[in-house]
């Protein structure tokens, strides 16, 4: 898989969703993904979602609604990337003649439908493509010579599968709707499909902190319409909203200060921890690691140095740790370790890996100051951070941190591990330097979060935001988690 493969991103959305958004949390949506195209799910009887969504879209924003009546309307090259939009089975039909005229069969074309669902047997714990004989029938793999990928808007998207001779996909099905995640995906030239996602209710004025569906609406009422407006507004003004009062209003200023305008709004005067920062990210195979085999470091003194600690064999699986606690007891005991959201899983993995693996090192490990930049600011509210999601990715963007073009996700990381140590051939082994660049990117990701703390200042006790160079830091200065 090659790094430089082309992306085009594609948002789906439920017709719930769209026809009860206000329209700000629509541009929010889409302001978000920034996707090449929307699909919107559901039957032809969603008119009016669809109607909803073309005024919303960007002259640059494609649509389809990959069901009912829709008519085809042939391939399409989004940013590099082959598409085929195939509403009915009659589309899947025209694919063989796509591609002696229109596709080129040495590049991986993503089928783009609402015709292929999931049934799942309860009783035989069996499940079952809906729709898969009909499709299979008018697509007739056997005559194509190209490779495909079938991304049905019916399935969720976490949903990966090899049906035969059908590599299935999920396209976000009930994308937004009753509490589900907003779905975007990034489907490569390469065949790969990454998925993104978001909560609605990080959408509009439910992104700030306090914020929900009824002082949504009051806010609205009062004329605060947007995030920026409720940042700007005058701390008295917006106390006199029905149901906030100073306290509340003041930290609901706070946070739109935070998203709306690029800054890290202090709110104690906690101190980080003293010292220069090894920053870290780990990558395992999965969410119940079974072996951590990738250790990226960053220097937090002024060399900035990248290191990284890598097991490429599967059988060795204390090999990475093992070479990450040697070096950091010879040449950086004294500093602190910081991970991003690492209480949660970084820290855990590691101290059970090195019981486990390397149990010389455990008091080594024990010994060490463990340092938490997400746990510090959201769960200890020492920062309101300025992402609208508080996943690094999002933040460390906002703070003006451009990430590499790895194509890569941490879900899309650990499958790819798990493929890798399921059969070990050729065909499944990973990039190892595309992957390690994806951990370096995540750690640098980390320093510039980390370095917007440390300038940032803090919240006086009067509720005023104290004005001077210390307080913020915005896009000017230095996802998955």
């Amino acid at each position: 898989m090659s790094s430089s493969s082309a992306t085009a991103r594609i948002a789906c959305a439920s017709p719930p969703f769209v026809e009860r958004a206000t329209a700000t949390e629509l541009e929010d949506w889409l302001a978000y993904f920034e996707p090449d195209l929307v699909l919107l799910a559901g039957e032809s009887a969603a008119l009016r979602a669809a109607s909803v969504l073309r005024r919303h879209l960007g002259s640059g924003t494609g649509f389809f609604q990959p069901a009912g009546n829709a008519p085809a309307s042939g391939p399409r090259t989004i940013d590099g990337v082959q598409f085929v939009l195939a509403p009915s089975t009659t589309a899947l039909e025209e694919i063989a003649a796509y591609e002696e005229s229109e596709l080129d069969p040495d590049e991986p074309t993503h089928v783009l439908s609402g015709l292929l669902d999931l049934d799942v047997d309860t009783t035989t714990l069996s499940t079952t493509l809906v729709g898969r004989e009909e499709y299979r029938s008018a697509l007739d793999p056997e005559r194509l010579a190209g490779e495909y990928v079938h991304v049905s808007t019916r399935l969720p998207a976490d949903y990966r599968r090899d049906w035969d001779d059908l590599a299935v996909v999920g396209g976000g099905a009930e994308s937004g709707a009753a509490g589900t995640p907003l779905v975007a995906l990034d489907c490569r030239s390469d065949g790969q499909v990454l998925t993104r996602t978001l909560q609605p209710t990080r959408l509009g004025l439910r992104a700030l902190d306090g914020v929900g569906v009824t002082r949504a609406r009051r806010l609205r009422k009062a004329g605060f319409g947007d995030r920026v407006a409720v940042a700007d507004a005058d701390a008295a003004t917006l106390a006199d909203v029905r149901g906030l009062g100073r306290t509340t209003a003041e930290r609901i200023r706070r946070s739109a200060r935070a998203v709306a305008h690029g800054e890290v709004v202090r709110e104690s005067d906690e101190s980080l921890p003293y010292g220069d920062p090894v920053f870290i990210d780990i990558e395992t195979d999965g969410l119940a690691p079974t072996i951590t085999w990738l250790i990226g470091t960053l220097d937090g003194s002024s060399d900035g140095e990248y290191r990284s600690f890598l097991a490429t064999d599967p059988d060795e699986p204390g090999c990475a740790i093992e070479a990450f606690m040697a070096w950091y007891t010879t040449n950086a005991s004294d500093r602190p370790i910081v991970a991003y959201n690492g209480w949660n899983f970084d820290f855990s993995v590691l101290h059970d890996h090195i019981v486990e693996h390397c149990p010389e090192y455990e008091d080594d490990w024990t010994d060490t100051y463990r340092f938490d930049p997400y746990r510090w600011a959201v769960e200890q509210g020492n920062a309101v951070l300025p992402g609208q999601t508080n996943t690094l990715e999002d933040v460390a963007s906002v703070l003006g941190y451009e990430r590499a073009e790895t194509g890569l996700t941490g879900a899309a990381v650990a499958r790819a591990y798990q493929a890798w140590m399921a059969d070990r051939s050729p065909a499944t082994e990973l990039d190892w330097e595309r992957f390690d660049a994806y951990c370096e990117d995540d750690v640098r990701a980390l320093a510039t979060v980390y370095e917007a703390l440390e300038a940032s200042g803090r919240i006086v006790s009067t509720g005023e935001p104290t004005r001077d160079v210390r307080e913020t830091t915005t896009q000017g200065s230095l996802s998955d988690w």
